[in-house]
């Protein structure tokens, strides 16, 4: 096997269907700080992403004889992440011990409707800037922002090398950070 199949994702998948350690710790270096940013997100508790990351993992490893099956790792990774985030987020809810949780979870003023219509006015703004960008700019900046694919994604995804990924949204934030420059707005 050469060294390039030895570390593309189908045969890392293979690997860990068959029990290599090795092949998990790859897959958890590439993708740890993914599942944790996406419990963050979901938890805003830098303590909880941890555990719920790891716990992650573990199902990961424990259901590795299903690895071979997996398609796509990074969606994977992400459905189990949302699932088992959402999975504790409806059992913190619903325990009534837990009001300390919720009182932290939910301590904040909803926007009152003068911030939701700026906030939809600023959404507008953008949303319009993007347009303005020149097509290809444009599709990479939603593939990589909006979508949240890597630029080595976006890259086998249109056919350009990772550098001319990268280089758009250098380019698209560029132009929006001068069209939005002096507005105090949006960035």
């Amino acid at each position: 096997m050469n060294e390039s199949s030895h570390h593309s994702e189908p045969a890392l998948l293979k690997r860990l269907a068959a029990g290599d350690v090795d092949a998990f710790q790859a897959i958890y270096d590439k993708y740890w700080n993914h599942v944790y940013g996406v419990a963050l997100r979901l938890t805003k508790s830098p303590e909880q992403s941890r555990d719920l990351s790891q716990d992650i993992f573990l199902k990961l490893w424990t259901n590795r004889e299903k690895a071979a099956t997996i398609e796509n790792v990074e969606k994977y990774l992400f459905t189990v992440s949302r699932n088992l985030v959402y999975d504790f987020l409806r059992r913190e809810v619903f325990i009534e011990s837990n009001r300390r949780f919720l009182q932290e979870y939910h301590g904040y003023e909803p926007p009152s409707p003068q911030d939701l219509a700026e906030i939809k006015s600023r959404h507008e703004m953008l949303e319009a800037a993007i347009q303005s960008l020149p097509p290809k700019q444009r599709e990479v900046f939603r593939l990589h922002w909006i979508e949240g694919l890597t630029h080595e994604a976006v890259a086998q995804k249109l056919g350009i090398s990772r550098v001319s990924s990268k280089t758009y949204i250098v380019r698209a934030l560029a132009y929006l950070r001068e069209r939005f420059s002096g507005t105090g707005k949006i960035f």
